[in-house]
């Protein structure tokens, strides 16, 4: 898959590289972003404790087709916000799952809101997509927000979906969203 940068308003996405180690550093050592996001078992050694290894799959994934990692930052600063993705790129049916998480700093002021609704918007245009879907912890209102203010519809919950450093697993909200569904205009 080409990778390509997206202007979006006051924000900017483009494809992760790999001199952003000082943002991929921050998010994995994020508490929020672990709890939410990244599972961490004592003997995963899949990457995620490493910046550089993070980075490494995070620029491959582009060139396997099925995953479109852009970074978010501010346009004007450049000053790395968090990060959007359109995963499990699935062009046979049309479907994909969209992802996201922020920097401390950045949350509370709309940018996943202003992010998830750009890539949805792109996925949706030059990949093809007709049905975009969005999971999040039941316990994530956050994220439940950004889903409704995206225009994801709540489809319901999927039960045990997603495991925790523990061994446990915790229950997601689906939330689905299709290319003819009315459009969401980027605040």
């Amino acid at each position: 898959m080409e990778r390509v940068e997206i202007a979006a308003g006051k924000y900017q996405l483009r494809p992760w590289n790999l001199g952003d180690v000082e943002p991929a550093r921050v998010a994995l050592n994020d508490p929020d972003i672990q709890r939410w996001r990244l599972p961490r078992r004592p003997d995963d050694d899949s990457g995620w404790r490493d910046p550089n290894e993070w980075l490494k799959k995070r620029v491959g994934f582009w060139d396997e087709g099925q995953h479109a990692c852009f970074i978010v930052m501010d346009a004007v600063t450049g000053d790395p916000l968090g990060d959007v993705s359109v995963q499990h790129i699935d062009l046979t049916l049309h479907s994909a799952e969209i992802g996201y998480w922020l920097m401390p700093h950045a949350r509370g002021r709309g940018v996943a809101t202003h992010a998830v609704n750009t890539a949805t918007r792109w996925a949706f245009g030059a990949l093809g997509i007709h049905r975009m879907t969005l999971g999040h912890a039941v316990g994530n209102p956050a994220s439940c927000a950004v889903a409704q203010r995206t225009g994801y519809a709540l489809e319901g919950v999927m039960r045990g979906a997603f495991p925790l450093p523990d061994g446990g697993f915790h229950d997601e909200h689906l939330h689905s969203r299709l290319a003819t569904d009315p459009p969401v205009p980027v605040a």
